[in-house]
């Protein structure tokens, strides 16, 4: 499948500043609130900042919405979302959450909802970290994927919907599949990458709107820096010289292979915080992954990618890493 690339690389750049995925990987409560286990269905619209964006009912209030992340392991709410819920003035002593985000990592106060509703999904009684001052760009909060208890979440990205379900994913006779492991390091999903023929890992992240690889996977597998195209980025961004554009001669993940690419390159502080600083690694966002069916096989620890398509595996992607499109299957 080869799709043309929109020209969007100042705005994209922003967002990826402005970017709401938060990602929270020590709970100092212990265990997270599950939701139901029967098959569980969501809604979600894809917003003009390219998050992915759900309906969320919080304490009586349904003017609040939220996205569903793969890579956050407790909730988060914001300020606003706090008072139209009623949430009580924090106490003394109130018990805490250390969060990690990509610029580094904050400890927030823990607060109890009486009652989260989304989609066919209703939960009481559930903790969430409260971050006055959390920003995803047409959302407020933040429900990680880990929450929602069951063998498998799907991300079905062209009926806009996730669902969760046990048993094994589900299968249509239209699209085909590629299976892949994928590992959990720090309650976070990491699968398997080549760029360029080389090795690294990368984080399944539907928080992102966009994907990103480090400088070290950038320079390991010989990209070609795309100079033009990183100075119109660094005079959207004021200069910026941590950010640049590289060329990717080819993306390899599981069967699919996405060919003359180019990425945006960046160190967040989350691979310093993961140990990943000096080894490849890289984010897979939503401009990527919201092109298959995407769906976490948590029984097995498969992730299984999907498009239309003949009984052959091999398909080429034309993906630039500027803008994010869903296609219509």
């Amino acid at each position: 499948m080869t799709r043309e690339p929109k020209r969007r690389v100042p705005d994209k750049a922003n967002r990826w500043h402005r970017k709401g995925a938060v990602l929270i990987t020590l709970a100092l409560l212990g265990s997270l609130p599950a939701f139901a286990s029967e098959r569980q269905v969501i809604p979600f619209e894809i917003n003009q900042h390219d998050h992915m964006v759900v309906r969320l009912e919080v304490n009586e209030t349904d003017r609040v919405t939220g996205i569903i992340d793969t890579a956050a392991t407790f909730p988060m709410i914001n300020g606003r979302t706090a008072r139209l819920a009623d949430i009580p003035e924090l106490g003394e002593n109130p018990a805490m959450v250390r969060v990690l985000g990509l610029t580094g990592a904050e400890v927030f106060p823990v607060v109890q909802l009486d009652r989260l509703v989304v989609g066919n999904v209703m939960k009481t009684d559930v903790p969430v970290a409260l971050n006055v001052d959390l920003n995803v760009t047409g959302a407020q909060n933040v429900l990680p994927a880990s929450a929602f208890e069951g063998d498998v979440i799907d991300f079905d990205f062209e009926n806009q919907r996730v669902m969760v379900y046990d048993g094994r994913p589900d299968r249509s006779a239209r699209l085909v599949p590629s299976s892949m492991r994928y590992e959990t390091i720090n309650g976070l999903p990491f699968v398997e990458v080549r760029i360029n023929g080389r090795k690294g890992r990368a984080l399944i992240d539907t928080g992102s709107s966009i994907t990103y690889v480090n400088s070290k996977f950038a320079a390991d597998s010989h990209t070609t820096p795309n100079e033009e195209k990183t100075q119109v980025l660094q005079g959207a961004t004021g200069a910026d010289q941590s950010l640049s554009i590289a060329t990717a001669k080819m993306i390899a993940i599981g069967d699919y292979r996405l060919t003359r690419v180019d990425i945006l390159v960046s160190d967040p502080p989350l691979f310093e915080y993961l140990g990943m600083e000096d080894e490849p690694a890289m984010v897979l966002g939503l401009d990527l992954l919201s092109v298959f069916r995407m769906q976490m096989d948590r029984r097995r620890s498969k992730l299984i990618l999907s498009l239309p398509g003949s009984a052959t595996y091999m398909r080429g992607v034309n993906l630039d890493a500027r803008d994010s499109h869903i296609p219509n299957f």
